[in-house]
């Protein structure tokens, strides 16, 4: 309903009212002047309206000017807030990178740390383990000073060690003048390796006179070019015997001759000079490489 009529039927109904009954609930009254009021209000407004849309539209340019400034100086203000929201979280986040990667340095510094302490505990673990290996190989060579080692003597199947030791002492005073071997000169003797068929198994002899010995062990290169040869040497521990076995095949072109006295290895060189294999020494003999088959 438009306004104008609206207030014109208010108007009406009003004074036909006070026709009928000038004595009207003034309630009533009160509620139609606050109706006229609201509409009366509602007319200026729709004329001021009329009157912008119908008068020079740059009135209306300049009302929307302002509010699109005032929509934009919002939204930038929103903008720069988050802007400076994401800038501030950014912060601590670098703040938080730089504390982690300092921790990651300091981690990476320990653990190159404990990478060259593993290193050099396991360079000394293995320094010790060569010093006790090369220790107890000393002290085992050392219990088998008073040891001879035979080859050559027959061996037969279920040989006892008394007959063992009878074949030693027949076959050594036969071929060894003035030795009287007896048995009260040997300690023990046994045979050792393993049994295989036609293979005469070598024997250890301990001996209790040690002048006996030197002198068996003297006539060692006379004994090993018999007819039927007996091969006397000193009783090597099992790594001395596989670097005598290093000293006298990997370097032929050197060494002319290798020999072991008392549990200590020797060599010939191509120039008659003689030298002593140390402990030391051992490993690059071992190291070396065999020399390939022809």
């Amino acid at each position: 309903m438009p306004i104008q009529a609206f207030l014109r039927r208010k108007t009406s109904n009003k004074r036909r009212k006070s026709k009928k009954n000038k004595e009207s609930d003034t309630q009533d009254d009160s509620q139609d002047e606050q109706e006229i009021n609201i509409a009366s209000e509602l007319q200026s407004i729709n004329q001021k309206l009329s009157n912008m849309l119908t008068k020079d539209s740059s009135d209306l340019k300049e009302l929307i000017k302002d509010v699109v400034l005032q929509l934009k100086e919002e939204m930038l203000g929103s903008l720069v807030l988050r802007i400076e929201k994401v800038e501030s979280e950014l912060f601590e986040k670098e703040q938080e990178n730089g504390k982690l990667e300092k921790e990651i340095e300091k981690l990476g510094k320990t653990i190159i740390e404990q990478k060259n302490e593993n290193e050099r505990l396991q360079k000394q673990i293995k320094t010790q383990g060569e010093t006790n290996e090369t220790k107890m190989n000393e002290f085992e060579q050392y219990s088998r000073r008073s040891n001879i080692k035979l080859e050559g003597i027959p061996y037969k199947e279920n040989e006892t060690i008394n007959e063992t030791a009878e074949k030693v002492i027949q076959t050594l005073n036969k071929n060894i003048p003035d030795l009287n071997l007896t048995m009260n000169d040997i300690d023990i003797t046994h045979r050792i390796g393993i049994f295989k068929k036609n293979n005469d198994r070598p024997i250890v002899l301990k001996m209790v006179s040690r002048m006996k010995m030197s002198n068996i062990m003297r006539h060692a290169k006379h004994l090993r070019k018999q007819s039927a040869p007996i091969y006397i040497n000193d009783h090597l521990t099992k790594l001395n015997a596989h670097v005598f076995a290093c000293v006298r095949k990997k370097q032929t072109d050197i060494v002319t001759s290798a020999w072991s006295r008392d549990g200590v290895i020797y060599y010939r060189d191509v120039n008659e000079q003689i030298h002593k294999v140390s402990p030391e020494q051992f490993h690059y003999w071992i190291d070396l490489p065999w020399p390939t088959s022809r």
